[in-house]
């Protein structure tokens, strides 16, 4: 079976997940929930930096998605719409919590046994670095660079996400690259 095939299969079973979670099937939103809340939650990880936040508000997020259901249409993808809820909860979350200073994201496990130690505090460093830039980035753009460069969406769908235009979208991550450049213009020598 090439990726074509493989891709098809899984649009058509995520369709027929979402018909059967219409119609309220807890099983089929339980299939539902495990395929879709690692992207999730890393999703919200990356936005909130609290792990134990990201958890609760993954719970959130599919117990929205479960209370509106019934609106789910087939010509909007389930997929975007699981992320607008999780971007919106998350938004909510971070001004309420940290409405002064935006949250420090935690540093990713890149530890190799092939580094020494000196590269490997290099690494651990700039990935900080990387990290709280992002994370000064101003909440749409942040946002976009996240969906597009961490979660792996296209324009098109980080669009219909967001609930803007793709030429914004376009703007939002011209700009998102823009600041990352000048944030870290020491590091890019």
């Amino acid at each position: 079976m090439n990726g074509m095939d493989s891709s098809s299969f899984l649009i058509d079973d995520l369709s027929n997940l979402i018909i059967k979670i219409k119609n309220d099937d807890t099983a089929a939103f339980k299939e539902f929930f495990f395929l879709m809340q690692p992207g999730i939650y890393k999703f919200l990880l990356r936005y909130t930096a609290e792990p134990e936040s990201a958890k609760d508000l993954v719970q959130e997020t599919f117990i929205n998605f479960w209370q509106h259901r019934a609106q789910l249409e087939s010509k909007f993808p389930p997929k975007s719409y699981l992320y607008k809820i999780a971007r919106n909860l998350a938004i909510n979350y971070v001004s309420r919590n940290h409405p002064d200073t935006c949250a420090k994201f935690q540093k990713p496990d890149i530890i190799s046994s092939l580094l020494n130690p000196e590269e490997e505090y290099e690494k651990h460093f700039l990935m900080n670095e990387f990290q709280n830039a992002v994370n000064e980035l101003p909440e749409r753009c942040r946002a976009t660079f996240i969906l597009c460069k961490y979660e792996g969406f296209e324009y098109s769908e980080i669009a219909d996400i967001l609930d803007v235009s793709l030429q914004t979208v376009k703007n939002q991550m011209n700009k998102a690259l823009s600041i990352l450049k000048k944030l870290l213009s020491a590091h890019l020598k």
